[in-house]
């Protein structure tokens, strides 16, 4: 990876292909969270079974291919440091995580910031983010 200067958070980092959101634990490891930047890369009415595979379907976007499905404390970061990115009104403004808790998966909503869980069978927004170790 390429030495670069870390932006401000909820700004653009082009050499890694998004908005930066901030660092977050995962597995005990400090990572850099980016989200992909706009609203055209959310993939709309996914459901839940088909998450990850969307967004491996969907390739490089910017230069990277390590794209993934966000676990819902992404999405969080995302709702309170970059929420301008996403859909905040009506039902597009539901946007799947890959995480579960007791076998529902978990749903976050841009509009007003609930996490609930919800049907498999649902179709909400995906959005791709990628991780790496800070």
């Amino acid at each position: 990876m390429t030495t670069n200067t870390i932006p401000a958070i909820g700004q653009h980092w082009p050499e890694q292909g998004g908005v930066y959101l901030g660092q977050r634990l995962i597995g005990n490891i400090s990572h850099h969270i980016i989200v992909s930047p706009s609203i055209e890369h959310d993939i709309e009415d996914v459901e839940f079974s088909d998450i990850d595979q969307v967004v491996a379907d969907a390739g490089e976007i910017y230069g990277h291919s390590d794209w993934r499905a966000p676990e819902q404390e992404d999405l969080m970061l995302a709702y309170v440091n970059a929420p301008a990115l996403f859909v905040r009104e009506g039902t597009g403004s539901i946007y799947w995580s890959r995480s579960e808790h007791h076998g529902w998966p978990w749903a976050v909503d841009f509009e007003g910031g609930d996490v609930g869980d919800s049907r498999r069978c649902n179709e909400f927004r995906v959005r791709p983010f990628r991780s790496f170790v800070a």
